[in-house]
């Protein structure tokens, strides 16, 4: 079986180097990091994960909800909200786009691979880790 294969879309550097350590720690494959939702589209694109983690709030023009329904619509790729927000504005948005899943920073692991695998299992039908 291969690694689930994630990128990660997340503005602070810091926080994006710790998730990274604890996917491959848990043996997801990270093919990438990007700090902006623009850059998170053209790796997608080069990439092709099989799922994204993804920050709501980025550097750059596009926030992480329009960057992830632009990699949904054009590459079918699923993503996963990563976010320090849990006002009831940014839970209508995830919740309008049907068939993502969420998580609350601080980042609880075994939550994360629940999400992470749930998603990779309804999108992909694959294998789950």
């Amino acid at each position: 079986m291969s690694a689930i294969k994630i990128l990660i879309v997340e503005d602070e550097a810091i926080v994006a180097m710790e998730i990274e350590h604890r996917l491959k720690t848990i043996g997801y494959d990270v093919c990438d990091v990007s700090s902006s939702g623009e850059k998170a589209i053209l790796l997608a694109e080069q990439h092709r994960p099989d799922i994204i983690l993804m920050d709501i709030k980025l550097k750059g023009n596009m926030n992480g909800l329009i960057a992830a329904k632009i990699v949904k619509e054009k590459y079918f790729i699923p993503s996963v909200f990563v976010t320090a927000n849990s006002d009831q504005n940014t839970l209508k948005q995830i919740n309008d786009m049907l068939h993502f899943e969420y998580l609350f920073k601080p980042i609880d692991e075994d939550q994360l691979i629940k999400a992470i695998n749930n998603t990779v299992a309804k999108w992909h039908n694959k294998e789950i880790i």
